[in-house]
Order: structure tokens, then C-alpha cells, then sequence
């Protein structure tokens, strides 16, 4: 029961991390000015995306890419890791 609950919670925790970093990447292209959704976002999605930084190449950050690419690595190993004690 208790596996369950967490197979669940670490599958929402994981996509409310990828949209997070999704909608901060496409407001950091559309907003003009700092919204307070904007600050909110961009503190929960700084600490992720950090040690992804130097995927840059020229003006492109891919750090999003790689720390999407990374998130889903770490939500499937753990969901995995999970399902063996069901």
C-alpha cells in the first residue's frame, strides 16, 4: 500500500517538476517583464537546471533539454526501483 503512495507521489512530483521547467523556459521566451508566477517558477527551477549550465552552445542554453532529458531518467529509475517491492 505504502509502495503504491510512493509510486504515485514520485510520478507527480516528477511531472510537476517537468512542467515547471517547461512553462519557466517558455515564459523566460514570451514575458517581457518579471511576473511574480515568473519569480515563483524561476526559484523552483533554478536549483534543477544549475548544474546543467554548461550546456550551452553560443546564445542556445540546452540546460532545460538536458535537465528534462535527466528527470525523466530519475523518474523512471525510481518508479522502477519502486515496482520490485510491490
Amino acid at each position: 500500500m505504502i509502495i503504491r503512495f510512493l509510486i504515485s507521489f514520485v510520478g507527480i512530483l516528477f511531472n510537476l517538476l517537468f512542467w515547471a521547467v517547461f512553462i519557466s523556459v517558455l515564459m523566460s521566451w514570451f514575458s517581457r517583464g518579471k511576473t511574480q508566477l515568473g519569480i515563483w517558477l524561476e526559484q523552483i527551477v533554478r536549483p534543477i537546471l544549475a548544474p546543467f549550465r554548461w550546456a550551452r552552445i553560443g546564445m542556445f542554453d540546452f540546460s532545460p533539454i538536458v535537465a528534462l532529458i535527466i528527470l525523466d531518467f530519475l523518474r523512471g529509475f525510481i518508479i522502477n526501483f519502486l515496482i520490485r517491492f510491490v
